[in-house]
């Protein structure tokens, strides 16, 4: 049985209200984390993954301190049943004043949707339990639980004690807005407001205290002025009082608020994809104004010659008959009384950064950090922290490893899933593993229902018919081109749909009042007319790729590249080999791409259009990735032997372009291949 002492006096609150632990860890800024990432930063509410997402039930939660140990076993086992000091839970044998925090978040039905692709909305609710304890020296711990003899008789001084802590439900509206987009990047912001529902708290604090007592528990000396505060609803508890009756007498209402904004750059090619994202957001800024307890007070602790005992709560002796107990008795003098009392919110500034390493393999770096005075007496606050979480992540799977690190100087490792509509996870799993001893536990879970954004009319490019109506039963259409007349350019003379029911005499794609040669079949690129030959080597502009330079109809108006050259790359070409299943190029090719690589030294003018392709084994998907990465590989080798990217492009076609037969093991050998195309005109990067 646990022994009593004057410090039990300190910690009741405490260990009251903060019995359960747990938070969020590595999982919130998955680019499919929908409400759950909106509460860490409501910049990216707008433009997400989801057209709508459910939260139907998520729980977080957290607990670290310094103080005690659990056994590994005891723990992973839920082994708690006779769990007491000395058997399953230990003192810690450091020397440092004591620190405790803990964070139970509960996400109850949520939602987000996206109303336009730039406007979004979210509705949240949430249960919130967050304490921290601070400054509580091992002097004085040590003569809690089971005492230690080496500390009875002594004077122990200990510096500003604090315990706090603060359960609140809370209703949220959020909205997101894009503020800015095209192809490359995009800027969101977005606005949290919540209404605040005060359930319970309770702190005490104390200034510098002394205290002495000998090995009857006795105290020879105290000498402490100890405030006590908690919300007036506490009164009654622990004299069989129930939680929803706690509950039902809340004693708290505030208003709070996030603000979130997101920077994204968007992955080469592909505008739905994030290559880079930047995250920044301040959250909780707010209080709750509690009605405070008569017992809400500043006491001068009056206790010499008395028992430690005599500080203990009796069994169903409730909070308010605890505290006449103690001043009746003379062992604390009231000094004042504050009858309300505004708790801040944990207030905290997230910077958060998410990185495509390679295709679906993401880093994240997250700071998060603490904008409240640990020295606030009342209001508890989260530990600053920086996490680190490498992921894997697809549509409706992810994979994630979170390390973080608190300024408590506490290392964790963690691991989480998402399959669909479900993840779990914890962020100190793994290194919990390596440890017989915990100090930190966490663990999250949830389900979701995920309605994914879809491609619609409003996204795409509108297109010729979407602006015309060819009904003309229905809309006037005068020249009967099926052109409506509120769309046809030239509403009196009939004329195709692609020229907005203009003629084109000639046919050449340019209407006749646009023509500048009418009667002659030309080019859309010189307004009617015959391209011209600006460099008289026979091949008009149109298809001249070097026009301001005299070339050779074989390779497209641009001079004629040296035969030899040409051969060797295609020499090349024919001897570079890849590792089985991988894009990692033998070292027998090594010779062949240096020879590439003299070549392409030799004549600045040249390009290199690398093509890779595969046979026809395994999926679609598969083979299209395995040629982009082998192309890639050969461009990265001849980039670092010295030649510029800008001269270079690649392209991967899969198994779409075979040369032989994929039926016979020979043709599918000859289809497992990478091309080099050599050239001295410029790059169209469009392919």
């Amino acid at each position: 049985m646990i022994k009593k002492s004057a410090a039990a006096f300190l910690l009741f609150t405490f260990v009251r209200l903060t019995a359960f632990s747990q938070s969020f860890i590595g999982y919130g800024y998955d680019n499919y984390s929908g409400v759950n990432g909106v509460i860490l930063n409501p910049g990216t509410l707008a433009d997400s993954k989801y057209k709508v997402n459910v939260n139907l039930f998520s729980i977080s939660a957290l607990a670290g301190n310094n103080a005690y140990e659990m056994d590994r076993s005891r723990l992973f086992g839920f082994k708690f049943s006779g769990l007491k000091e000395g058997d399953g839970f230990y003192k810690s044998s450091n020397t440092d004043y004591k620190y405790m925090y803990t964070n139970l978040d509960i996400l109850g039905p949520s939602a987000t949707i996206n109303l336009t692709r730039k406007d979004a909305l979210g509705l949240i609710t949430r249960l919130r339990v967050i304490g921290n304890e601070y400054n509580l020296g091992d002097p004085l711990f040590r003569l809690t639980g089971i005492a230690d003899p080496t500390f009875y008789n002594t004077n122990i001084e200990n510096r500003s004690l604090q315990v706090k802590a603060n359960a609140f439900a809370e209703a949220g509206v959020s909205y997101g807005r894009v503020l800015y987009k095209n192809e490359h990047s995009e800027m969101k912001l977005g606005i949290t407001g919540k209404y605040i529902a005060g359930l319970a708290y309770g702190g005490v604090s104390s200034g510098p205290m002394q205290v002495n007592i000998d090995p009857a528990n006795n105290i020879v000396n105290m000498q402490a002025d100890v405030t006590a505060q908690y919300s007036a609803n506490l009164d009654n508890a622990g004299n069989g009082t129930s939680i929803s009756d706690l509950i039902n007498k809340k004693a708290g209402r505030g208003w709070g608020m996030d603000l979130g904004f997101v920077y994204e750059l968007k992955a080469a090619g592909d505008p739905a994809t994030s290559k880079l994202r930047i995250g920044l957001s301040v959250t909780d800024i707010g209080s709750v104004k509690y009605t405070n307890s008569l017992n809400s007070q500043t006491y001068t602790v009056t206790a010499d010659g008395h028992n430690t005992q005599e500080f203990a709560k009796q069994s169903q002796e409730s909070y308010n008959d605890y505290f006449n107990r103690l001043k009746t008795g003379g062992l604390i003098v009231a000094k004042g009384v504050a009858p309300a009392t505004n708790v801040a919110l944990p207030t905290a500034l997230h910077f958060n950064m998410d990185y495509e390493i390679y295709k679906r393999i993401y880093i994240n770096g997250d700071i998060l950090l603490n904008m409240l005075a640990t020295t606030n007496p009342i209001s508890p606050n989260y530990v600053t922290t920086f996490t680190v979480t490498p992921r894997l992540e697809k549509k409706w799977v992810s994979i994630y490893s979170p390390v973080s690190y608190n300024a408590n100087g506490q290392l964790n490792w963690g691991a989480g899933v998402r399959i669909g509509p479900l993840f779990v996870g914890s962020g100190s799993v793994l290194s919990s593993m390596l440890k017989q001893r915990l100090q930190t536990a966490d663990a999250h879970i949830g389900l979701t229902i995920p309605i994914f954004q879809h491609s619609s009319s409003k996204d795409k490019t509108p297109t010729l018919s979407d602006t015309v109506y060819r009904d003309k039963n229905l809309i006037d259409d005068r020249d009967g081109d099926g052109v409506v007349d509120s769309k046809d350019l030239c509403p009196d003379s009939a004329g195709p749909i692609p020229l907005f029911g203009c003629p084109d005499s000639d046919g050449d794609g340019v209407p006749n009042y646009k023509d500048k040669c009418p009667g002659v079949k030309g080019s859309i690129n010189f307004q009617g007319c015959p391209a011209p030959d600006t460099d008289g080597d026979s091949v008009n502009d149109d298809d001249d790729k070097c026009p301001l330079v005299k070339g050779v109809k074989s390779n497209f108006g641009c001079p004629p590249i040296k035969p030899e050259y040409i051969r060797g790359v295609n020499h090349a070409a024919d001897r570079i080999f890849f590792v089985r299943a991988k894009a990692i190029i033998e070292p027998v090719s090594y010779a062949e791409l240096d020879r590439v690589v003299t070549i392409l030294e030799s004549d600045s003018t040249l390009r290199l259009r690398v093509e890779g392709y595969t046979d026809s084994e395994g999926t679609d998907e598969r083979n299209q990735r395995l040629s982009d990465r082998r192309a890639r590989s050969v461009v990265i080798y001849l980039t670092r032997h010295g030649i510029s990217q800008i001269r270079m492009q690649f392209v991967g076609y899969g198994s779409k372009k075979p040369i032989a037969d994929n039926d016979t093991p020979e043709g599918m050998a000859q289809n497992r291949r990478v091309e080099m195309i050599l050239m001295n005109y410029p790059i169209d990067r469009r392919k």
